[in-house]
């Protein structure tokens, strides 16, 4: 029981460290940076942070989440992303968000990113299967009280091959 509490714990801390790199992130701008990939993308008056992490780190508590219970697997992956309206970087916390994340010649995934709030803030996620390496295209349908139609935000993840990391 106390290792469930330890991982718990681990989870929660590692899903801070990344809402605070974010906002670190959306902060900081320097020619070093600049050459590293981006983890974030502009457009349409938003600005959208992402990252993906290995479900395995949240083995064992997802099923505490709203996410429901995911089947463990190495392939598994958590998309979270942090909105902003770009013109006033207040944080996006009303939107319903749907993630389609797809590969070329397969077929798309599609499902909600569920707001989740983590030290207070809001941020949304959902877990999807990553099990070949390569380029995935993911698009964010963006819909928000009082809008005609959602927004459309599309950027691109580079998966490592397994074993490797750069």
């Amino acid at each position: 029981m106390e290792f469930k509490r330890e991982r718990r714990t681990y989870f929660w801390r590692m899903i801070a460290a990344f809402v605070a790199m974010l906002l670190v992130q959306s902060s900081i701008s320097s020619p070093a940076l600049s050459e590293e990939p981006s983890q974030s993308v502009t457009g349409h008056g938003l600005t959208v942070y992402f990252g993906l992490m290995p479900a395995a780190i949240a083995e064992g508590i997802v099923g505490d989440s709203t996410h429901g219970v995911q089947p463990a697997a190495a392939h598994n992956h958590h998309l979270i992303v942090a909105i902003f309206n770009s013109v006033t970087g207040e944080r996006v916390t009303d939107a319903t968000v749907m993630a389609k994340v797809s590969q070329p010649g397969f077929e798309f995934l599609e499902k909600p990113l569920e707001p989740m709030k983590i030290a207070d803030t809001i941020t949304y996620g959902n877990f999807f299967d990553l099990s070949r390496p390569g380029v995935y295209r993911i698009r964010l349908d963006d819909a928000r009280p009082g809008s005609a139609r959602p927004i459309m935000i599309d950027f691109v993840y580079d998966h490592p091959i397994t074993g490797h990391r750069p």
